[in-house]
């Protein structure tokens, strides 16, 4: 009997810590947030600025209220230090429901690399216009 439970406890000892994740904790450098033109690595979107912005302007044209718009988009946002994008805030005086299709299309949008400094990943605030024809 305490062979077997012997084997148990080894066995959920390992399986817990198979499944868990440890984390470390962030470096000073990385709990700051970083301007685009400060960071020394700039994140990028796989493909570049144009296939952003080709990914944007295609997906919003799909929603209702994209159909039919037409004018500047300023808006600004974070890139994670995993690529997503987080903290949408609009500098363009737009409808509300416009804003939230818009930022339904940014936050559903690939991954990108993410801001490097000093060898750390980190958050980096973007500042990106589109011009909606």
């Amino acid at each position: 009997m305490t062979k077997k439970l012997v084997f148990f406890l080894f066995f959920i000892f390992f399986a817990q810590k198979s499944t868990s994740q440890e984390t470390q904790p962030l470096s000073p450098i990385q709990r700051k947030l970083y301007d685009f033109e400060t960071v020394q690595v700039k994140p990028e979107f796989t493909g570049g600025k144009d296939k952003f912005t080709t990914y944007i302007l295609e997906n919003f044209k799909k929603t209702k209220t994209g159909k039919n718009f037409k004018g500047l988009i300023s808006i600004n946002f974070i890139i994670e230090m995993d690529g997503s994008i987080n903290d949408v805030a609009f500098n363009s005086n737009i409808e509300n429901k416009t804003k939230q299709d818009f930022k339904n299309v940014l936050l559903k949008s690939p991954k990108w690399l993410c801001g490097e400094h000093e060898g750390y990943h980190v958050k980096t605030k973007v500042n990106f216009t589109f011009d909606i024809i």
